[in-house]
């Protein structure tokens, strides 16, 4: 048994030694011909295992690709801007130190003769303007010398519309308007009441527990303003103008359509085209 481990023994040292002593060429043919083998019967490896190779078409990265919309087709909406940025202050002087978190607030809609009062007017018809803007409230408080905060991208939550349409609005203060002498205050320090019936707005913090009164009382006072104010006026003119040529350019284009229809009829002298009914031949 041990003569024949080791003959065993000397039979592997003889195998190695014989290895060692064979020419540099024929060593790197066989350790290249046993890398073939291998990648052909199991693919690469790496980290210890095997991965197939794909065969074939491959799918592509994007099934959906042929569906796509082309980059110069896209709709590219403008970005929305944050609501609670943006805000003005008059006068700017005060633009660090004015308080305004106890400021009431208006919305154009507020006397906008245009909007029911589910729309969010406050005032009646007749005192209101129509489609007053954020601008306009801007400039009718600055000439009545009263602080406010402008806060342009805000929207009305009940008025969808206007939202987009007409955004903004301003915070007004009260206490400096009862100063100036433009809206009154009862004996008791709260602003004074009126015979329009007041629409409470959760949204809004009023005076006098949601009263309102003197803040109506502002509205009207703004609403007198703003047909004065010469920027709304131009703003006017120009819309009138645009809204004339397009009325004109609609009439040209119902004119042309009516030249370019086929006549009707038959083109008969002076016949209707009608066939005249006549007795049946018996």
């Amino acid at each position: 048994f041990f003569a024949a481990k080791s003959r065993s023994k000397q039979n592997k040292q003889q195998a190695t030694a014989n290895l060692f002593n064979q020419p540099a060429s024929f060593k790197y043919q066989r350790s290249l011909s046993n890398d073939t083998n291998t990648k052909a019967k199991m693919g690469k490896k790496g980290g210890g295992r095997v991965r197939v190779v794909q065969k074939g078409p491959k799918m592509p990265a994007n099934p959906m690709a042929d569906f796509a919309i082309p980059p110069d087709e896209e709709l590219n909406l403008p970005v929305k801007p944050d609501s609670g940025s943006g805000y003005l202050i008059w006068p700017m002087g005060e633009t660090i130190t004015m308080k305004y978190d106890n400021f009431s607030v208006i919305y154009p809609n507020y006397l906008d003769s245009n909007k029911t009062v589910k729309l969010g007017r406050r005032i009646a018809a007749k005192d209101a303007v129509p489609e007053p803007t954020v601008q306009d409230l801007h400039e009718a408080l600055a000439s009545l010398n009263v602080r406010h905060v402008i806060q342009p991208y805000k929207g009305y939550s009940r008025d969808s519309i206007s939202r987009w349409d007409n955004p903004g609005r301003v915070l007004v203060d009260l206490e400096g308007a009862a100063e100036n002498g433009i809206v009154g205050m009862g004996t008791d320090g709260a602003f004074d009441l009126d015979e329009v019936p007041d629409i409470n707005d959760d949204n809004d913090k009023e005076n006098n527990g949601g009263s309102g009164g003197g803040k109506k009382q502002l509205l009207r006072e703004i609403a007198k303003v703003i047909p004065k104010l010469p920027n709304r006026q131009k703003r006017i003119e120009e819309k009138a103008k645009a809204a004339a040529v397009e009325a004109e350019k609609q009439k040209k284009l119902a004119i042309q359509a009516e030249k370019s229809a086929p006549s009707k009829g038959g083109g008969g002298s002076g016949s209707s085209g009608k066939k005249k009914k006549g007795k049946k031949k018996k």
